[in-house]
Order: C-alpha cells, then structure tokens, then sequence
C-alpha cells in the first residue's frame, strides 16, 4: 500500500515500531563484545606507548651520556636534546598511566556484563563453561594489571632521578656540573637494564591481551 493511502493509524503504528526497533538495536549496542572491543582498543594503544616508552629512555640516557662522555664547547644543544627526550619521556608515562585506568575501568565493565550474562544462561554446562573462560580472562587481566604497578613503581624512582639531573644542570650546565653528575648518569645508565626489560616485556602482554579479547577475529600472529 502507498504511504499515501495509508489509514494515518497504520503510519504512526509503522513509525512507532521503527522507533522501539531503533531503541531495541542502540540497547544491544552495549555488549560484552563491546565493552571487549573497547577494552582491547585501549590495550593495545597501550601497549603501544609503552614501547615508546623504552624508546624515550634510551633517548634519554643517549642524551645523557653524550652530555658527559663527549661534552661540547657550547653544551647547550646537547643539554636541550637530553632535556626534549625527558620532558617526552614524563609525558609519554602520564599518557601510560591514563590508559591504564582507562583500561582498568573498561575491564571492571566488561567483567560484570560478562557475570549478568552467565547468570541468564539457562543452560548449566554452557554457564559452566562461559564463567571458566570468564574467570581465565579476569586472571590474565589482574596479572597484567599487577604487572602494570610493579612497572609503575620501578620506573617512578628513574624518572624522579631523570628528572633531578635535568634541574641540577639547568643551574650547573659546565664541566665542572657534567663531571659532578657523571656517576648519576651511570647510576641511571645501569637501573635501566633491569627497567627496560620490565617494560618490553609490560608492553609485549598488553599487546597480547589486547588481540585476545579483540573481538575482531582470529588472532594475527
């Protein structure tokens, strides 16, 4: 029938059952694959600036060690590019640590959709088997969020000391303040082997964690 012809009652019938349609379809939007996908989103961008991260660190003791082991006649340009990569370094860690409660959040989120949904499932072996795969992820995402801690509290007495040396030379840029530093600059040069380690590992689990819970299909290896 054209919509012309059409009794007014049967229009606003059709428009209301295409608006409780659209209501019907914007509630399923909000799924555990969503909430898993946003999660997985978050991991993986994660992942990413904490590999920029390690990057940043080696920028910085390069900077660093080329200020004290190869010292200019104007020690300015060295002292900004040490200077650039810390301030890149502390804002890429601020960056880290959003991510991570955003990512924190979002699991806590979808953990609860996952348990609201399993308590629905009528039948008992599938809820069995849904709340042990439930309870597999949940246990791969407290590791890797304990893991984050361990990380973040390691690395927060490193970049405090970065941080020192960079105002003690905004005061002391001199020969004489490079051969003061010099055995800080080594001290920072040797925390940060067993600190880059924790990272590239950090950095390597959020990633796999991201694709496993990326809803997107099979995991690319």
């Amino acid at each position: 029938m054209n919509i012309k012809n059409m009794p007014i009652k049967n229009i606003f019938f059709n428009l209301f059952a295409l608006a409780a349609a659209a209501g019907l379809l914007a509630g399923c939007a909000s799924t555990g694959n969503d909430k898993a996908a946003s999660t997985s989103t978050t991991l993986t961008k994660s992942a990413d600036l904490i590999a920029k991260g390690n990057t940043l660190i080696d920028l910085s003791l390069t900077a660093l060690n080329d200020l004290v082991t190869n010292s200019q006649p104007d020690l300015r340009k060295q002292y900004n590019a040490f200077n650039s990569a810390v301030d890149k370094l502390g804002s890429t860690a601020r960056d880290v640590s959003g991510k991570a409660e955003a990512m924190k959040s979002q699991g806590a989120a979808y953990f609860a959709k996952w348990d609201q949904e399993v308590a629905l499932m009528q039948n008992e072996d599938i809820r069995k088997r849904s709340l042990t795969r439930k309870n597999e992820v949940a246990s791969q995402f407290t590791r890797i969020s304990q893991n984050y801690d361990a990380t973040k509290t390691a690395f927060q007495p490193f970049m405090s000391e970065l941080r020192d040396v960079q105002k003690f030379l905004s005061t002391d840029l001199t020969v004489g303040g490079l051969a003061a530093i010099k055995d800080v600059a080594a001290k920072a040069n040797k925390d940060a082997v067993p600190l880059k380690k924790s990272v590239a590992k950090l950095a390597e689990e959020f990633k796999s964690l991201g694709l496993s819970m990326s809803p997107s299909g099979a995991v690319k290896k």
